[in-house]
């Protein structure tokens, strides 16, 4: 069906772009069969809030409760099939009239895990009948599909992928420190300059290697995977156990398909667990 594609080719997309370099490691391991993650799941109750809008005036609305029923709605490789979401409670929001109710309806969910990928993606999707927006001049949801993408690990991939947050966070401080070093070389020989000018040409060419370096520096740090690590959560109070070993982050984004066919950034996501059967 249409709803399946949109919501493969949407899984698809985000699962896979910025984080290619990490997705090839050996020791990363899919969870042995992702249909197995069906029935742990089932039933379970996820309270999201969303923000719809970058920063500047968003469009926020709560307590929206998502239950993942083990109902199928299609299949594909690397996933376990696309599967019934039935909206529990409908998400609200407040403008000048008061609390608002917001219609969704036609609720799926899917877990696709890229192999050898440490991470995979929780996806819920639903569509909005009408435009919505808090305030005429404000961020809206527009009328159609939506995807609220969250990140998935084992337990022993998030400790993995923990470290190595921890580690590329020690590597891109180390850089941005030589960074500074070498602007300070670069400023103090400025004045040094101006008090020696029969120096001037050894200057200049400490002031050249200087640049350099601190090019090479901010070159190293952005190549580092420092902004990519920061989807890692650190933090306990950062995820939420969702089965016994399928951990989710309660930061996540928000998704609408645009009119080539890609995913589009439209705002964030948070996460609590309502009821799992984990938390039983």
């Amino acid at each position: 069906t249409r709803f399946v594609l949109v919501l493969h080719t949407a899984l698809f997309v985000t699962s896979c772009n910025g984080f290619a370099f990490f997705l090839n490691k050996a020791e990363n391991k899919v969870p042995n069969n992702l249909k197995d993650l069906v029935p742990q799941v089932d039933s379970s109750k996820l309270n999201f809030r969303v923000a719809v809008g970058e920063k500047e005036n968003p469009f926020q609305m709560k307590d929206m409760v998502v239950e993942l029923n083990s109902i199928p709605r299609g299949s594909k490789k690397s996933s376990t099939g696309v599967h019934k979401a039935t909206l529990v409670q409908s998400p609200n929001f407040i403008n000048d009239e008061g609390e608002q109710i917001v219609a969704l309806k036609e609720g799926g969910w899917e877990i696709r895990w890229v192999a050898k990928s440490p991470h995979g993606h929780l996806t819920c999707s639903f569509v909005s009948a009408d435009d919505v927006k808090r305030t005429k001049d404000g961020a809206t949801l527009e009328a159609g599909r939506f995807f609220l993408n969250h990140r998935v690990w084992t337990r022993e991939t998030l400790e993995s992928e923990r470290d190595r947050r921890r580690k590329i966070q020690s590597e891109a401080a180390q850089y941005i420190d030589t960074r500074d070093q070498k602007i300070k070389e670069i400023t103090e020989g400025d004045d040094t300059r101006n008090k020696m000018n029969d120096e001037a040409g050894l200057n200049i060419g400490s002031k050249v290697v200087s640049y350099a370096q601190a090019a090479q520096s901010m070159r190293n740090y952005y190549t580092s995977g420092y902004q990519e690590t920061l989807y890692i959560p650190l933090y306990d109070d950062q995820v939420l156990e969702l089965a016994p070993d399928l951990i989710l982050s309660t930061r996540g984004e928000i998704f609408k398909v645009n009119s080539r066919g890609r995913p589009e950034r439209i705002g964030l996501s948070r996460v609590d667990v309502f009821s799992s059967k984990s938390s039983e």
